[in-house]
C-alpha cells in the first residue's frame, strides 16, 4: 500500500473520529449547560423521596375529663415495589436461602427463577409474622399500578415490628421499610361505642363522633425529604424542607360516663331478660339541651369492627305509639281549649264513625284530660286531636307536630341521623283515618332523640332546644376552639301549658297510672308509656301480629327536672308487651341510681309535691 492511500486512509478516520468527539462534546454541552437544569431536577427527583409524618389525632374525654379514646404508636410494613423486582435484592435473599454466594446464585439460577424463588421466601416471612393478614409479594409484584410504595400491613405494635425487621435482615429479605404510625384505641370496650364511632386502618374517622369531627380530630399530617440511594438508604435526612405534623384538636363530650354506665348495664339486663331485636336509651339536660348519656343493643366492638355501627337512637325510625300522645294534648292546652279537668266521653272502649274505628286497652266512660293522658286513651286523644283541627283550624296539630322537632333532623353532631316522617293533611298520604291514627302515634315516624327533645321542650317550660353533643373542643396546647351554648330553637308552648303538661304526667307515673312501674323513690316523676304494634318492613303490607315496640319516656325531678330520657325496646319477649310493663321498671332502674350519681338529693314531700304541681292552673270542668 502506497503513502499517499495511507494519508487517505488515515485523513478519513481522523476526520470520523473529530466529526464523532464534537458530536459528543456538543451533547455534552447540551446536557451540562442548556438542559442541566431539567436532568438535575428529574435526577433529583429518582433520589429524593417524602415521607410523611403522622400527626397526633385528637383526643375524647367525657364532660369531667374521662379519656375515651387513645393514641397507640405503632408501625406499618411497606414494599417497595421497585426494590422487590431488582435482581441484585432478590440474589443476595436466595443467596442467604440457599446458603451460597451471590455470584454462585447468579450462575447457577436464571433471572426469572431467582426473582420467584425471592417471592416465595418473601412471602413465607410475610405468612409467618402476618398469617392470612396483609398483602403479599406475588400480588404487588404482579400489580400493574403504577405505585412505588405499598402498604403489606398496617398497626402492628412495636415489639412484633422490631421481630419483623431483625428477621428480613438477618435472611437478606430487602425492599421492605418499617414506618411509624398512629392507632385508635378504645380502653373502654361496650362503653358509647357507635357514639364514639371508630377509625379506620389510615386513621380515619368512621361513624359517630370520629367521622362528624374528622377535620377537627385528625390534625394536618408533616413531611420530611430525604434522599436515598439506589437501594433506598437514606443519605442524607432534611435535604430539601421539612414540616413538622400538627395534632388534631381535643374535644369534651356532653356524656357523663357515671350515667353512661348506668345506661349500659340496664340496657344489657334487659337484652338478657327480654331478648329484643334492638333496645336504645337517650337520656338529656332537658334545660340545655345536652345529651348526657346515649346508648342502644347491638352493640359494636371498636377493635373487630363487628356489631351494628349505626347509632341507633339517632339513625332508627319507628311509630313511637303512645308517646306522641303529648303532642296533641300539649297542643290542645296551648291554644285554650281544654283544661286538665275537661271531661271526653270515650264511649266505653268502642268508637265508630263512618269510615273509623277506635278502641282503647279497657273500656272507659267519662275522663278527664289528665286521665286520658294518666289511661293513655286512644279515643279520648282523638277527641282532644279533633277539638283542636275544628277549633284552630285544619293542620293545626301538623304544625305543632313539626314545632316539636318531627320530620326534620335535630342537627346533633353525630352521623347518619334519620329526620323521620310526619303525614300532614296536604299530604297524598292523608286519609279519613290519619288524624286519628297520627294523634295515638302511628303514620308518624320518629326517633328516640327526637322523642327525647319533644319531651325535654315540656319539661323546661315549653322551649325546644338543639341537642348537642359537644361541650369543648380545645387545641393540643389547651386554647379553647369551641364552647358548648346552650341553643333554643323555638317556643313550643306557653309556659302554662307546659304545667299543665307536667301535672298530666305525673299522673301517668302514679298508683292507677299506665306508668307507674318507673315510679322512683323519693322523687316525682313525670313521663308517658307507648305500646305501639311493629310494622313489617314494608309499611304498607301491615304489621305484625303479637310483637310491638314499646316505650317510657320521663323526667325528674317533676317540679325542677334535671334528667329526661327515653327507653325503647324494639319486640321484647316478653309475657307482658306494654311500655308500663318493659320500659317503664328499665326507666326507673336508670333513674334511682342516676340520681344520686348527678348529686341530685330527693325530694322530702313527694305527695305535697305533686299538689302544688297541680294547682297550678285551676279551671272548672268542662265536658266533651
Amino acid at each position: 500500500m502506497d503513502s499517499r492511500s495511507i494519508y487517505r486512509r488515515t485523513f478519513a478516520v481522523t476526520v470520523f473520529l473529530v466529526l464523532v468527539f464534537s458530536a459528543l462534546s456538543v451533547r455534552v454541552v447540551y446536557v451540562q449547560v442548556v438542559n442541566h437544569e431539567r436532568l438535575s431536577s428529574i435526577a433529583k427527583k429518582e433520589r429524593l423521596k417524602r415521607e410523611y409524618l403522622p400527626a397526633k389525632r385528637g383526643l375524647i374525654f367525657d364532660r369531667h375529663g374521662e379519656p375515651l379514646v387513645q393514641n397507640r404508636h405503632v408501625r406499618d410494613v411497606v414494599a417497595d415495589r421497585y426494590h422487590l423486582v431488582d435482581i441484585h435484592v432478590c440474589r443476595k435473599a436466595v443467596a442467604v436461602a440457599e446458603g451460597i454466594s451471590v455470584k454462585q446464585v447468579a450462575r447457577r439460577f436464571d433471572e426469572y427463577e431467582i426473582r420467584q424463588r425471592f417471592i416465595a421466601i418473601a412471602d413465607g416471612l410475610l405468612d409467618e409474622f402476618l398469617g392470612n393478614e396483609g398483602v403479599r409479594v406475588r400480588n404487588i409484584v404482579a400489580d400493574g399500578a403504577e405505585r412505588d410504595h405499598v402498604v403489606v400491613c398496617r398497626n402492628l405494635d412495636f415489639k412484633q415490628a422490631e421481630n419483623m425487621r431483625r428477621e428480613f435482615l438477618e435472611r437478606g429479605v430487602g425492599g421492605f421499610s418499617f414506618e411509624d404510625s398512629m392507632k385508635r384505641h378504645y380502653p373502654n370496650p361496650g362503653r358509647l361505642a357507635q357514639v364514639l364511632g371508630y377509625t379506620d386502618a389510615e386513621n380515619v374517622g368512621r361513624e359517630g363522633i370520629e367521622a362528624a369531627l374528622d377535620q377537627q380530630l385528625a390534625g394536618v399530617a408533616g413531611y420530611r425529604t430525604v434522599e436515598r440511594t439506589r437501594r433506598s438508604s437514606e443519605i442524607l435526612p432534611g435535604i430539601d424542607s421539612q414540616s413538622p405534623p400538627v395534632d388534631g384538636a381535643n374535644v369534651e363530650l356532653t356524656i357523663n360516663m357515671g350515667l353512661q354506665e348506668i345506661v349500659e348495664a340496664a340496657l344489657q339486663r334487659a337484652v338478657n331478660e327480654f331478648s329484643p331485636e334492638k333496645i336504645m336509651a337517650v337520656f338529656m339536660d332537658p334545660a340545655s339541651g345536652e345529651v348526657l348519656a346515649m346508648a342502644s343493643r347491638p352493640d359494636f366492638d371498636q377493635e373487630t369492627r363487628r356489631g351494628t355501627r349505626k347509632i341507633h337512637p339517632v339513625a332508627d325510625r319507628y311509630e313511637p305509639g303512645s308517646t306522641f300522645k303529648v303532642v296533641a294534648l300539649a297542643a290542645a292546652f296551648d291554644q285554650n281549649l281544654i283544661t286538665l279537668d275537661s271531661v271526653f266521653f270515650c264511649h266505653n272502649g268502642r268508637y265508630r264513625a263512618p269510615g273509623l274505628f277506635l278502641s282503647d286497652h279497657r273500656s272507659f266512660s267519662y275522663l278527664s284530660s289528665r286521665e286520658i293522658l294518666s289511661q293513655s286513651s286512644n279515643i279520648g286523644t282523638y277527641f282532644i286531636a279533633k277539638k283542636l283541627e275544628n277549633k284552630s283550624g285544619v293542620g293545626t296539630f301538623n304544625g305543632y307536630i313539626k314545632d316539636f322537632g318531627f320530620g326534620e333532623r335535630t342537627g346533633i353532631e353525630l352521623t347518619a341521623e334519620a329526620s323521620g316522617m310526619v303525614t300532614g293533611p296536604q299530604d297524598r298520604g292523608w286519609s279519613t283515618t290519619s288524624l286519628s291514627r297520627i294523634a295515638m302515634g302511628y303514620e308518624v315516624d320518629v326517633t328516640a332523640l327526637q322523642m327525647a327533645s319533644a319531651l325535654s321542650a315540656i319539661a323546661n317550660g315549653g322551649n325546644l332546644m338543639k341537642p348537642q353533643i359537644i361541650q369543648k373542643v380545645y387545641s393540643p396546647a389547651g386554647e379553647l376552639i369551641y364552647q358548648l351554648q346552650p341553643k333554643k330553637i323555638r317556643r313550643v308552648i306557653s309556659e302554662e301549658a307546659a304545667g299543665m303538661m307536667t301535672n298530666a304526667l305525673t299522673a301517668v307515673v302514679a298508683e292507677g297510672g299506665t306508668g307507674k312501674n318507673a315510679m322512683v323513690e323519693g322523687f316525682v316523676v313525670a313521663g308517658k308509656t307507648g305500646t305501639a304494634r311493629k310494622p313489617r318492613h314494608q309499611r304498607n303490607k301491615g304489621y305484625f301480629h303479637g310483637r310491638y315496640v314499646v316505650s317510657f319516656m320521663g323526667f325528674l325531678p317533676a317540679e325542677n327536672p334535671r334528667l329526661a330520657g327515653i327507653i325503647v325496646v324494639d319486640d321484647p319477649k316478653s309475657p307482658s308487651k306494654y311500655g308500663g310493663t318493659v320500659a317503664a321498671p328499665i326507666f326507673a332502674e336508670i333513674a334511682s341510681a342516676a340520681m344520686p350519681c348527678m348529686g341530685i338529693k330527693s325530694t322530702e314531700l313527694p305527695r305535697r309535691v305533686i299538689k302544688n304541681v297541680r294547682r297550678k292552673i285551676k279551671v272548672p270542668a268542662t265536658s266533651f
